[in-house]
């Protein structure tokens, strides 16, 4: 868990994160997997700021597997879920002018 005290944005506009990550996606900035495989992990990363505000990472890290785990016939692989997760997260903390140390991580690697 990081030492500094998380700080969650006080409003984070889901529809503005799916609308720039489909930008990145038609840029080439992620993987060819449709775009449709990203929205689920943009939603999981918002509402997971949103609903669990003072989660740990590790607390955040047992969410994401056991959503991960929910998947039928998940789409992404763990690890680039899990990668792309904390991507958004960052994007929320720079769009929100967060401090970037202060944003969650998923501690736990498979």
């Amino acid at each position: 868990m990081s030492s500094v005290p998380l700080s969650i944005p006080a409003v984070i506009n889901v529809d503005a994160e799916i609308d720039y990550w489909r930008q990145k996606h038609i840029g080439g900035h992620l993987s060819s997997a449709s775009f449709g495989h990203y929205i689920p992990w943009i939603k999981f990363a918002c509402d997971s700021l949103i609903t669990h505000a003072k989660a740990s990472d590790e607390q955040r890290d047992f969410a994401f597997q056991d959503h991960y785990a929910a998947q039928i016939m998940a789409k992404l692989s763990q690890d680039v879920a899990r990668d792309f997760v904390e991507k958004v997260w960052e994007h929320v903390y720079l769009t929100s002018h967060h401090d970037q140390n202060a944003r969650p991580r998923l501690s736990a690697r498979a």
